[in-house]
């Protein structure tokens, strides 16, 4: 365990923050690649029916997803495309949101197209789409966007899922602790719940939402006071759940919402959650690699990932959200007639990202 600038750290070193415009620097030379020009691709290809695709696709023998779904989630996922589609193989790399781009940047840039789809965050997928190093594509079936998610450029607004924020904290804790369950963000800049909580200094979307919900000085000022009051700072949404079961902290404030829910239902008196309202809400999207390997195969991945079917096994599979009508959300992770969702940005600049970065964690005192 690590102290810096009087704030207790948990788990491996925190990373001073390196944003997507230093991780896609590399994607200026893309330009200079032969038969690579940066900059978005407009030209929407035509669905095909997944019968229409299959034929080719069991030909081409796998398609390879670079994806950041957690690692516990990976193989349930492509044994239920593999089910639906014997014949095609699934290749996946599990990459963090951090690493995910620089990796398909680097790779096109040295001519190598290794990957078919890729999954993770909306900002960085948007800054990849602005680099040129995705195509667009609109499968059969995508579940429609809520408003603020519609200026993605067309073909690039395939949202496999959605994650929302909430409180996270122990029940027993609490109440050892003679403290009221923490109902709002407001409520841990209290003195009561100081060194109380713990906070992740890179959920960069989580401070985006804020900045939507409340406008960015408020929301800044916001953060400000959670890091004047020595909260914890865990760098995973896993290590920080775990923490909080075990009562130490007491509660973490930018928990992902579908874990804590999960985990809810298995210990209650150690876990339990509140969400706000606006509620915190980003998107992950799914595209097409640019040049990939195998385009059948991963238009027909693709097919089946947005499709009702493969909607239903995100949801099963991994507990999170979807914005297909048809799937079965958990209602108390997920409800905009309770929560108004405030979603990050989907359409930011590297240099805004970056901007943005840097001063939720310097307001956390995270470097």
């Amino acid at each position: 365990m690590q102290y810096v600038h009087g704030r207790q750290r948990a788990g491996r070193a925190m990373r001073a923050p390196v944003g997507i415009a230093a991780a896609l620097l590399l994607a200026g030379t893309l330009t200079s690649c032969a038969g690579a020009a940066a900059g978005v691709t407009t030209k929407v290809e035509p669905a095909q029916q997944p019968q229409e695709l299959l034929p080719q696709a069991r030909q081409e023998g796998k398609v390879v997803w670079y994806t950041t779904f957690a690692d516990s989630d990976v193989n349930d996922m492509i044994s239920a495309f593999q089910k639906a589609y014997p014949g095609v193989k699934v290749e996946a790399l599990r990459l963090s949101a951090d690493k995910l781009p620089s990796r398909l940047v680097t790779e096109q840039r040295g001519r190598k197209y290794n990957a078919d789809v890729i999954s993770a965050d909306c900002e960085p997928v948007y800054q990849l789409i602005q680099v040129g190093t995705l195509t667009p594509y609109e499968p059969p079936q995508v579940p429609p966007l809520p408003e603020q998610l519609r200026n993605l450029p067309r073909g690039y607004g395939n949202a496999v899922y959605i994650l929302t924020s909430a409180i996270a904290y122990n029940p027993a804790g609490v109440k050892a602790q003679h403290l009221q369950p923490p109902t709002s963000i407001e409520d841990l800049t209290e003195p009561e719940w100081k060194g109380r909580f713990s906070i992740d200094p890179s959920a960069i979307n989580w401070y985006e939402s804020l900045i939507t919900g409340l406008g960015h000085d408020k929301a800044l000022e916001l953060v400000r006071k959670l890091g004047d009051n020595s909260p914890r700072l865990v760098e995973s949404h896993t290590q920080s759940l775990t923490e909080v079961q075990a009562g130490e902290p007491l509660a973490s404030v930018n928990a992902y919402a579908y874990k804590a829910a999960s985990l809810a239902k298995k210990t209650p008196t150690r876990m339990a959650f509140s969400n706000t309202d606006p509620q915190p809400a980003a998107a992950a999207l799914a595209e097409i690699a640019r040049k990939a390997p195998h385009p059948a195969a991963a238009k027909l991945f693709m097919d089946w990932l947005m499709s009702n079917e493969g909607q239903a096994n995100v949801v099963g599979i991994t507990n999170h959200t979807s914005l297909d009508p048809t799937a079965k959300n958990d209602a108390s992770v997920y409800d905009p007639t309770r929560w108004k969702p405030a979603w990050s940005l989907p359409v930011i600049s590297a240099d805004t990202y970056d901007r943005y970065l840097t001063e939720y964690q310097k307001a956390l005192h995270a470097v």
